[in-house]
């Protein structure tokens, strides 16, 4: 986030923005300036006069009132247009990047975002408005007396360098008051995500712990932040104080040797508290901007392209060899050898915990393994690496979007609708279909939940059907369909061409008799070094 794209966002409205705010300067400035008038008037006992300039000044303060909430309102659209933009550039970075956790996007495109509008954007409002007003206090004190610019330009200096001795803390209490919110946002993530089964065994209590205990330090962190804020502003308002106060009795006793009229000291008194003011608003706005560093440095980041990804090759055959993977906790666990030809229906299987889907983890990229080799093999025999392989696959837990049926199967891809009959008459859901309100056009409802859970398997499995994958990994993908129409919808998938690997449990031994032949994993584990 910089200030030079925020304006760009829209030139023509930053143009308005910056012509209203200094309309705005002139006629607070022009409103102050004439109590001059009012005063001496007022002194002299010139009725007329005084009514005059009451009149006038009433006048430009309405207007004056009228403008800062117009070019407030401006900036502010601005604002969120530009925010619009960093969100839609944050979310193709992790379109394309390695999966992230849910809880760091929220934190980013949610509260990260909200602090930089908050304590970057906005306070370039004050920063702008309260320069504009400076600039012309000081030109109004200037044609009042030289010295009272000499005073200002003293106490300025000192006060500008009061916010020196926060910077660094409160940059550093802000980027920790985000760290605390983005674990804590993860806490809400892990726990929430089995709050029926907590429900289920009454472990509120260990939900209530594993919160507090995160919250509390989200808490201590935003409080330690407002110290820090709180702190800046007391160090600049001793500043500020000292500016009005000296300028005040320099301008009384310009008064009293008869060099300025009582109006001058009047306006004059008011024009250094517009300076110091200002000064203070424009010190206190500085502080917020700084206080962002890191968050900027860090949103900057996410909104850079990525490298193109080299585009990924159809694969058709598989080999492992020595292959040995291990856990977070040490524990080693080893794989037999084999080779997966074109064409072949491999069955995986063995026992809970003897690493069916760890495997298919690592075949899918997501881990490195930690000896050994696994690579595919391309239609001409070359070797491919899992990261360059391009396979269908299946999970157990079925992935759906709040949209229609047809564009869960087709993912959005309308050239692959003339295929959608015969894709759901093989996979079974032609009928389930037939009984939806608005048959294949019916929105999945991820809410209140309008799809069973063997109907959200063969919407997924009619999603790899369609899209026609020559190797094909499935991980207990019909888990929760019965086993008749299991058994047609396999016995669909073996009679293809694809190269097939699946890991089921409590298949009938003809089903199981249909594979090719099965890869059976068992217990090796061992410790790690």
């Amino acid at each position: 986030m910089t200030l030079k794209q925020l304006l760009k966002t829209s030139i023509p409205r930053t143009i308005l923005i910056l012509l209203v705010f200094l309309a705005y300067a002139l006629s607070g400035t022009a409103t102050t300036y004439f109590f001059k008038y009012i005063t001496n008037d007022l002194s002299n006992g010139n009725w007329s006069g005084f009514a005059f300039w009451i009149v006038l000044e009433l006048i430009i303060s309405i207007f004056t009132i009228l403008l800062l909430p117009l070019g407030t309102f401006l900036f502010n659209k601005q604002i969120q247009e530009y925010l619009h933009e960093i969100r839609a550039k944050i979310m193709k970075h992790y379109y394309a990047a390695e999966p992230t956790k849910v809880a760091d996007m929220q934190n980013q495109l949610g509260n990260n975002l909200k602090v930089l509008s908050d304590d970057y954007a906005t306070p370039w409002i004050k920063i702008w408005i309260n320069l504009l007003n400076i600039i012309m206090a000081i030109g109004t004190l200037l044609t009042l007396h030289w010295s009272l610019i000499l005073i200002v330009t003293v106490v300025t200096i000192i006060v500008l360098c009061l916010p020196q001795i926060m910077t660094k803390k409160l940059s550093s209490s802000t980027a920790k008051a985000a760290q605390k919110n983005a674990q804590f946002l993860n806490t809400i993530e892990n726990w929430f995500s089995g709050l029926g089964e907590l429900r289920r065994y009454g472990a509120g209590g260990r939900l209530a712990k594993a919160l507090g205990q995160d919250n509390q330090k989200l808490t201590d962190a935003n409080v330690n932040s407002n110290k820090m804020k709180s702190i800046a502003i007391a160090i600049n308002g001793v500043g500020n104080s000292i500016g009005q106060v000296g300028t005040g009795l320099w301008a009384g006793l310009l008064f009293f040797r008869h060099i300025i009229s009582l109006g001058d000291w009047a306006i004059a008194g008011s024009f250094a508290s517009t300076i110091f003011n200002g000064l203070w608003e424009i010190i206190s706005a500085i502080t917020q901007i700084r206080s962002t560093k890191e968050l900027r440095a860090d949103v900057t980041k996410l909104i850079q392209p990525l490298p193109e990804r080299k585009p990924k090759a159809a694969v058709y055959g598989l080999k492992c060899r020595n292959l040995e993977v291990q856990y977070q906790n040490g524990e080693i666990i080893t794989y037999p050898d084999f080779t997966i030809n074109q064409g072949d229906k491999v069955l995986l299987t063995g026992d809970s915990g003897t690493g069916k889907s760890t495997l298919f983890k690592v075949l899918l990229g997501k881990i490195e393994p930690q000896n050994g080799e696994v690579y595919f093999i391309d239609q001409a025999g070359n070797k491919l690496l899992p990261k360059q392989a391009e396979l269908g696959y299946v999970a157990q837990d079925a992935t759906l979007f709040p949209d229609t049926v047809a564009n869960n199967i087709t993912m959005f891809n309308q050239k692959l609708s003339y295929r959608l009959s015969g894709t759901v008459q093989n996979v079974q859901l032609a009928s389930d279909i037939a009984s939806f309100p608005q048959q294949i056009d019916t929105n999945v409802d991820l809410d209140q939940g309008n799809l069973s859970g063997g109907q959200r398997q063969k919407v997924v499995l009619a999603r790899a059907e369609i899209y026609d994958k020559p190797f094909l990994l499935l991980d207990e993908a019909t888990s929760a369909v019965d086993s008749k129409t299991t058994n047609k919808i396999i016995s669909e998938l073996l009679r293809t061409d694809k190269t097939v690997l699946l890991i089921a449990h409590n298949f009938s031994p003809d089903l199981m008799e249909k594979f090719d032949y099965q890869i059976c994993l068992k217990a090796k584990k061992k410790e790690g070094k």
